[in-house]
């Protein structure tokens, strides 16, 4: 072999363990016995420099491949790794009791499916004979039928089913409240906006609330939590152009409202 041929069979075997550090190639995929043998084979050949260093750098990326391969059989030896054909040899080996043992052992299921045993027929059995029967369930209800009265508007008014005033006057009159107890452009708490005498009156204040935070004539302004809320009167109770009417519904329980009448 001529010392060109030399130098190339060296540059192949150098490429080739490039390609295992890169990750393009298993690191037991290359023979290391066969490499070691081409570098043995040319070694009593150098005669130049260049040949010496290409004969080093073989050696060396040689030993990047060694590297890799401990590096592989410790990270499959950290993860339980076994060999599949290793396995498929000692399972050959077995008895099948062995087998069904070692299975056993390790299975652990993910899904449980029941049956039907005497107990659950048992109890089925005394749920259906409690239940009352289909006629006393669906037993047609007694209703009465009654004609319908009438009512004038004083009367439902009488009964507070119609406001005295219309609604816009009664979010003027809102709003003007709120001019009073805030101040021009101020702020109130919520309850202390809200909270009334009677529950039922605080109820319809919060309601009230959240048409004046839509139709503009306030606004409510909540810290980050949103668990302290605030309404501030707007001057100009006119929506901006351009801008959503959005309100914020608040649940007014009827606990926090005895807390709040206590306090």
């Amino acid at each position: 072999m001529s010392r060109t041929q030399a130098q190339e069979e060296l540059q192949s075997i150098i490429g080739l363990c490039r390609s295992v550090t890169a990750g393009s190639v298993e690191p037991f995929a290359v023979d290391i016995d066969y490499i070691l043998g081409v570098i043995r084979k040319h070694y009593p050949e150098i005669k130049s420099l260049q040949e010496f260093c290409t004969d080093a750098e073989a050696i060396s990326e040689l030993s990047g491949v060694l590297k890799r391969q401990d590096e592989w059989i410790q990270h499959q030896s950290t993860t339980l790794y076994k060999d599949p054909f290793l396995l498929s040899q000692q399972l050959m080996k077995m008895e099948i009791g062995a087998i069904a043992e070692s299975f056993l052992k390790s299975w652990h299921p993910v899904l449980e499916m029941e049956q039907l045993s005497a107990k659950t027929l048992a109890g089925s059995l005394v749920y259906w004979t409690d239940l009352l029967p289909m006629s006393m369930r669906w037993r047609p209800m007694d209703v009465t039928e009654v004609e319908a009265g009438t009512a004038t508007m004083d009367e439902a008014r009488e009964l507070g089913i119609i406001p005295e005033e219309g609604f816009a006057e009664i979010l003027e009159a809102s709003w003007r409240e709120l001019c009073e107890k805030a101040g021009v452009g101020g702020r109130i708490g919520y309850w202390g906006w809200i909270g009334a005498d009677t529950y039922q009156e605080t109820v319809i204040r919060s309601y009230l609330a959240c048409f004046m935070v839509g139709y503009g004539y306030a606004e409510i302004v909540t810290d980050r939590f949103g668990e302290n809320a605030e309404l501030v009167h707007n001057p100009e109770p006119r929506a901006e152009p351009g801008r959503e009417k959005i309100s914020i519904p608040t649940l007014v329980d009827y606990e926090e409202w005895s807390r709040w009448r206590r306090g």
